[in-house]
């Protein structure tokens, strides 16, 4: 893939985590980038200051023929009017997948892919190359603290680290020399037909690795163990099952959490964490497996992930004096039971209320059931409409599908149509010592912040 550095690259979608990573990549590489988004924000706000050119609001007059090549997601459709006006001019089209593929596929390529928790475990794997002198170039689906709040970070070493999407079978543009799996669900069958199909395209990422690759494994979960012998690559499995060829042991909590980790010649002891839940206990044993795959000594491993915070809204606190607030990206059923367990476990007897805002009219009529079942898990629930995302209304398809099945439950829930209306309600009901998480991967994290806004002008 040539691009000629006298033209400019144009992101259809700029503001999105996955196009930002890859526009600050070329920016940092000298190329002239421009990009446009539907609303500006902090990751616009930083591209802009790095030198790129933003647009608010998709617009053909943002294209012209200064434009080398623009670069898009399955989510921009056909008829926006900067791809209409780029046919037109006959400029070329590359997809995101692709290009991150042509970037880092000739390097030393660890690819983190799974339904849950590839963001938190490539952020971890990522700190620690960083922690043992690698210099990485790194590509997260989220923004980093380790990387200054950023998506992604050019190494000068041959080492990439990767969050590997499944999302319209993009990762099948990888080839790894570590795969990582964490997990498979049934998750976006807009794109894929049923669980079958998901984990058929899994089992093709793996095949796709480079021949002498290794595949870092799960072997507690249930969908990933359907296929993964019939790969014909080094395999290593992790979980708390005593059969893997790396089992968690002896996990205690204490304010912080600390594991051991068990193999066929050596038990790794007190290895902590900073982060709850026994979600990043497995997230942080891949990354163990990954060090040892990479021959990282033990001590760097554990004072790496030990030192590791987290993820922007991958449970991110962000408020914790009379009353504790989270911050949560969940939006599958699975993510929900990860979450408010994690939180259950480290705040016992305090009051849990999660805010929920449901992603994607398509995800909600498949799983309203199993949503209200997770959410459950909390002793209060505060629903709020379907954030659309990519999608059109659904006939008969609202967030009362969920609230119905939770009142049928018992559950105290609460469902609002009106954002001033819930914080009201949680302005005026939430006692002190409660732990507040607000949950989706749509605008709810500006909700948050708002609530706590709130929290902070009536203690001050």
């Amino acid at each position: 893939m040539e691009i000629n550095k006298n033209k400019k690259l144009h992101f259809t979608g700029i503001g999105g985590i996955g196009m930002c990573g890859l526009a600050e990549y070329f920016l940092r590489q000298g190329y002239k980038v421009s990009g446009s988004d539907i609303t500006a924000s902090f990751i616009t706000k930083r591209l802009e200051e790095l030198g790129a050119e933003i647009f608010i609001g998709h617009s053909e007059n943002n294209i012209n023929s200064e434009v080398g090549f623009i670069i898009y997601t399955s989510a921009v459709k056909k008829d926006n009017p900067e791809i209409k006006k780029a046919e037109e001019l006959c400029i070329k089209f590359l997809k995101r997948a692709e290009v991150l593929g042509e970037v880092v596929n000739d390097k030393f390529l660890i690819a983190v892919a799974g339904t849950h928790g590839k963001t938190s475990t490539t952020a971890m794997i990522g700190k620690l190359l960083l922690d043992a002198g690698l210099d990485p170039t790194i590509f997260v689906g989220g923004n980093v603290s380790v990387l200054g709040g950023a998506a992604s970070r050019i190494g000068n070493s041959g080492f990439a680290v990767v969050e590997a999407d499944e999302y319209d079978r993009s990762f099948l543009t990888l080839k790894p020399d570590i795969a990582v799996i964490l997990n498979i669900d049934a998750d976006h069958l807009d794109i894929y037909k049923d669980l079958d199909d998901i984990k058929n395209t899994f089992k093709e990422f793996c095949e796709l690795s480079k021949d002498n690759a290794s595949v870092v494994y799960c072997g507690d979960d249930n969908n990933v163990r359907s296929f993964i012998n019939n790969i014909k690559r080094n395999k290593i499995s992790y979980g708390f099952a005593n059969n893997n060829s790396l089992s968690i042991e002896n996990i205690f909590s204490n304010g912080k959490l600390s594991f051991d980790i068990k193999n066929s010649e050596n038990t790794y002891k007190d290895i902590s964490l900073s982060v709850i839940g026994r979600h990043n206990i497995l997230n942080a044993s891949a990354c163990f497996a990954v060090s040892k795959l990479l021959n990282i000594d033990f001590d760097i491993f554990k004072k790496s992930i030990s030192s590791f915070t987290t993820v922007d809204r991958r449970l991110q606190l962000k408020y914790d004096k009379e009353i504790t607030v989270f911050d949560d990206y969940a939006h599958h059923p699975v993510e929900l039971e990860f979450s408010l367990n994690a939180l259950k476990e480290a705040y016992k007897g305090r009051k849990i209320i999660a805010v929920f805002q449901p992603h994607l009219f398509s995800r909600t009529r498949d799983f309203y059931n199993e949503f209200a079942e997770k959410l459950s898990i909390a002793d209060e629930v505060v629903l709020l409409d379907i954030y659309p995302a990519r999608e059109k209304p659904i006939e008969n398809v609202t967030s009362e599908l969920i609230y119905n099945e939770l009142f049928n439950s018992g559950t105290d829930t609460k469902y609002y149509s009106d954002k001033k209306e819930v914080l009201n309600h949680l302005n005026e009901n939430t006692e002190d010592n409660s732990v507040v998480v607000f949950i989706g991967a749509g605008d709810i994290t500006l909700l948050c912040d708002e609530f706590i806004k709130n929290l902070t002008s009536i203690k001050n």
